[in-house]
C-alpha cells in the first residue's frame, strides 16, 4: 500500500484515479483517456507544498492534468449540488460561486504551481512518485484552462422552458457580474470572463463536456478548438452563443485560408451571435457522418497505442 489511506501503488492505467474521486473526476479521467490517451492524461495531481514529515499528505494541485509537447490542459472538476431553496437568484448564484468561482481559482493556482515549481508534482498524496512528464518550459508553454461544473442543466431547461440545459456564452459578462442581480451584465445561466487578467477560463458544463470531448476526440483538434475559441472571444467578434455545443458547431462548418477549422465570420461581419440549433443541424450533416466514419479507423491505432503505452510505462512489455 501507498499509504495509511490505503491508495495502491500507482501504476499508470487508464481510468485510474486516487481513491477519494469523486464518480464526476473519474467520468472525466475516462474521457481523457478516450480523447487524448492515457500517456498524456493524469487524474489528481498533488504538490508536496506544506508537507512536513514523511507521513504527510501534499496539497492537490488540479483535478486533472493533460500534457502534450507544449500544452498543458488544466481541469478542475467539482460535482457541485444546485441548491433549491425555492429563490431561484440565490441558487444560482450559490451555485456558481461552489462550481465555477472556487473552480476557477483552483485553475489558477495550479497553473501558478506549475509554472515555478514544474519539478514539485506527484502522482500520489503522499508525494512519493514524481509526475513522469516533462513539463514545458512556462516561456514556451501554452495553457489551457478548464472547469467543469455539474447540475445546472435541469435547471436551466427550466428556466428557458427548451434547449439542452448548456450554458449560455456570454464574453461581455466579467467578473462579478456572474453573481449579482440588477447589474447589467447578470444574465442567467451565461457564463463570460471569469477574470480577464488572469488567462481565459473555459466552462464546461454536463452536456458539453461530453459533446467536446467525444467529438474534439484527439488531443491535437481538441486543443486547436480551445486555443482559437479563445482568440475568437478574446477578438471581441463573439457577442454571445446559446450554447457551447453550437458554437463547436459554428466551428466545425468554417475552413480558414489554411483549410482548418476556425471561427470565420461571413463576409464584412465584425461580430456574430450563434444561436440555438447549430449543434443539431451539425449532427444530422452528411459532414459530421463523413467524419464519424473516417475516424473509425484511428480509433484500432488507439487501442493499439494505448496497450503499448501501459506496458512500456509500468514495464510489462
Amino acid at each position: 500500500m501507498d499509504d495509511k489511506k490505503g491508495e495502491p501503488a500507482r501504476s499508470h492505467q487508464p481510468g485510474y484515479c486516487s481513491q477519494g474521486a469523486t464518480g464526476a473526476e473519474r467520468y472525466l479521467k475516462r474521457l481523457c483517456d478516450r480523447s487524448f490517451l492515457s500517456l498524456w492524461s493524469y487524474a489528481s495531481i498533488f504538490r508536496d507544498q506544506g508537507k512536513t514529515a514523511p507521513s504527510g499528505d501534499g496539497k492537490e494541485v488540479c483535478d486533472l492534468l493533460v500534457i502534450f509537447q507544449d500544452d498543458v490542459i488544466i481541469f478542475s472538476d467539482k460535482d457541485c449540488a444546485f441548491p433549491d431553496t425555492g429563490r431561484s437568484e440565490l441558487d444560482r448564484c450559490r451555485w456558481f460561486r461552489k462550481a465555477i468561482l472556487k473552480s476557477a481559482d483552483q485553475v489558477w493556482g495550479a497553473e501558478r504551481w506549475i509554472k515555478t515549481n514544474p519539478n514539485r508534482l506527484y502522482l500520489d498524496r503522499r508525494c512519493t512518485q514524481p509526475f513522469p512528464i516533462q513539463v514545458p518550459d512556462p516561456s514556451k508553454a501554452r495553457f489551457h484552462r478548464i472547469v467543469v461544473a455539474h447540475d445546472s442543466a435541469r435547471r436551466c431547461r427550466q428556466h428557458f422552458g427548451r434547449g439542452t440545459g448548456s450554458l449560455m456564452l456570454m464574453p461581455r459578462i466579467t467578473g462579478i457580474e456572474h453573481i449579482t442581480p440588477g447589474t447589467d451584465g447578470f444574465t442567467p445561466f451565461a457564463v463570460g470572463q471569469i477574470d480577464p487578467a488572469k488567462g481565459y477560463m473555459h466552462i464546461l458544463d454536463d452536456t458539453t463536456l461530453d459533446i467536446l470531448m467525444t467529438t474534439l476526440d484527439t488531443i491535437t483538434d481538441f486543443v486547436s478548438y480551445l486555443t482559437k475559441k479563445e482568440t475568437f472571444i478574446n477578438s471581441g467578434r463573439l457577442l454571445a452563443a446559446a450554447g457551447e455545443e453550437d458554437l463547436l458547431a459554428f466551428y466545425l462548418a468554417k475552413l480558414n485560408d489554411q483549410g482548418e477549422h476556425d471561427f470565420v465570420l461571413p463576409g464584412d461581419y465584425d461580430g456574430v451571435g450563434i444561436d440555438e440549433g447549430h449543434w443539431e443541424e451539425f449532427v444530422r450533416s452528411p459532414q459530421r457522418r463523413a467524419q464519424l466514419e473516417a475516424d473509425e479507423v484511428s480509433y484500432s491505432w488507439d487501442a493499439l497505442i494505448e496497450k503499448f503505452t501501459y506496458h512500456a510505462i509500468n514495464g510489462t512489455s
